[in-house]
């Protein structure tokens, strides 16, 4: 049961955020520091969670709060979870994986596995690649990788992994390179202009609703004939904004998950 929240915030200096925090009556429950990564992570009790992450807002203006996650633990563990066909570990310092895991570090960037936007993309690809795998992926926002580790995971030729972040890309070299997948996963920096029209059979978009509303015509741009998107990082309720972005869309399936939704998409 989840009954913990974790908050990841960028910063090097932890100790003056915990001051704030205290000082605003906001002092977690655990907080772990990664100095090598800078990446400070509070626990708190899940419950009153947007409230909670309201006052922490307002209390750290300019403190950069990367991703939340509701957890277990108010603590980061080294972590094994699976999500459809994909079994996943995460570490939290040298351990390795298991035969058979993917390992995933996501200290930098989104793309942890837990949030539910995550889990609908996993599922909709598993779900896709029942049939044979897809020849070329593009995953649009890598983050950590995840997706595009799955991706080759099930088969898929060649994956263009892209993330405007440095941090993400890094992230995601690191992952790729640990998995030895280096052969069938590119990170490049960039985002949708560094991929070659019509060139992909999939292309993987788990983003901001805003990002997605930008990026439409060039996710279908980049589509070949009979090619299929994985779009998510929206609610059902923005799905109709969505598809009046994407004219001419066809939607193949929905998959739903705590209030969110992941699209499966073709032209």
């Amino acid at each position: 049961m989840k009954d913990y929240l974790r908050v990841k915030i960028r910063t090097a200096h932890p100790g003056r955020v915990l001051e704030r925090l205290r000082a605003a009556g906001l002092s977690p429950l655990a907080e772990t520091f990664f100095p090598d990564t800078g990446l400070l992570v509070l626990g708190y009790p899940a419950e009153g969670v947007h409230e909670r992450l309201r006052a922490l807002a307002r209390t750290l203006p300019g403190v950069e709060i990367e991703e939340t996650e509701l957890a277990e633990s108010p603590r980061p563990v080294p972590r094994r979870f699976r999500v459809g066909p994909f079994h996943f570990f995460s570490p939290l310092g040298v351990e390795r994986p298991e035969p058979g895991e993917i390992y995933l570090r996501a200290d930098l960037s989104f793309g942890s596995g837990s949030h539910p936007t995550t889990v609908l993309c996993l599922r909709a690809l598993s779900i896709l690649c029942e049939d044979g795998p897809p020849g070329r992926v593009l995953d649009l926002g890598c983050g950590s990788g995840i997706l595009a580790l799955a991706a080759a995971r099930l088969g898929a030729k060649r994956v263009l992994a892209v993330d405007i972040d440095p941090r993400a890309c890094r992230e995601a070299l690191h992952n790729v390179k640990t998995n030895g997948l280096s052969g069938r996963i590119l990170v490049i920096r960039g985002s949708a202009e560094v991929a070659r029209r019509g060139r992909f059979d999939l292309v993987l978009a788990n983003l901001t609703i805003g990002t997605i509303l930008a990026l439409a015509p060039e996710i279908r741009k980049a589509l070949r004939p009979g090619g299929r998107a994985v779009l998510s990082g929206f609610s059902e309720a923005q799905a109709p904004e969505v598809l009046r972005r994407l004219t001419g869309a066809r939607v193949f399936s929905r998959l739903t998950l705590e209030g969110w939704l992941a699209l499966v998409l073709g032209f």
